[in-house]
């Protein structure tokens, strides 16, 4: 499914209370600033991150979908300073963000131009994370590696998270990410995707990817890894043969917008029992 602009009843209220996607009452602060405050929390766990437009869809979308219990074990992959895990956190979840950011930051920031962090938030360093949990009084471990070498129990997580991450790599690593968040979860368990879906790329527009990413094969990269679809409207999915180009370009004024021109995919695979 293709996220709407017209969010149900839960979904907005969900947001309220959490101060998704940009955070309670911070707009004129800086996230350097906001990090620094002598009481962060009082922003809510949703402002440390810059966040694009599409983030009012996938972050509640992807917490309702995944039917979220007090003492569930959760990885968070590619979670950077995102306000999810600090949520799962403090509801009772085990929650560990994955996410290779914290090592790479600097390269990270240079291949997009970026000479300084103030102006796009502040970078995942385990000093920033650390003031994140001691602020929220969770306990998120941080793992700095990719989901793929990262040293975690296969079969032993309820739930995988990877929100808005899969477009930023290639279609091979896509599938990597994938095939390791299928081992680490349990049986039964969820693993909850979202996508972007770029309008100035291929099959919308004339690029093979632009400078945040690419339009994924959505249906390549799940197929055959032993993942049934929980959740998810192939119609508006990338590569399904149900895929249908002509009614998402005919829906895309219901669709939420994101800043760069992007519309966010979601779906939800399970791990057979």
């Amino acid at each position: 499914m293709i996220g709407r602009r017209e969010l149900p009843q839960e979904q907005l209220e969900w947001n309220k209370r959490w101060g998704v996607p940009y955070g309670h009452d911070c707009a004129d602060l800086s996230i350097s600033q906001r990090i620094e405050d002598p009481d962060p929390s009082r922003f809510g766990p949703f402002a440390y991150q810059r966040n694009n437009h599409t983030r009012l869809f996938e972050y509640p979308w992807a917490y309702f979908a995944a039917g979220i219990e007090p003492g569930m074990k959760v990885v968070d992959v590619g979670g950077g300073l995102g306000g999810l895990q600090f949520v799962l956190a403090s509801e009772g979840c085990e929650v560990v963000n994955v996410d290779p950011e914290a090592r790479e930051v600097e390269t990270w920031a240079d291949k997009r131009g970026w000479t300084g962090f103030p102006s796009v938030g502040v970078p995942l360093t385990e000093q920033n994370h650390k003031r994140l949990n001691d602020a929220f009084k969770t306990s998120v471990r941080l793992v700095t590696d990719t989901i793929q070498d990262a040293d975690l129990p296969k079969g032993t997580f309820d739930r995988a998270f990877c929100l808005s991450v899969i477009e930023h790599v290639d279609q091979q690593e896509a599938r990597d990410m994938l095939t390791a968040m299928h081992a680490l979860l349990k049986p039964g368990g969820l693993c909850l995707l979202t996508i972007d879906l770029f309008l100035d790329c291929k099959p919308f527009g004339v690029l093979d990817r632009n400078v945040w990413g690419s339009n994924i094969d959505v249906h390549a990269l799940v197929s055959g890894l032993g993942f049934e679809v929980a959740a998810g409207d192939p119609r508006e999915l990338l590569g399904f043969p149900e895929w249908d180009y002509d009614r998402v370009v005919s829906l895309i004024p219901e669709y939420l917008m994101g800043y760069f021109s992007a519309l966010s995919q979601a779906i939800a695979l399970r791990k057979p029992a």
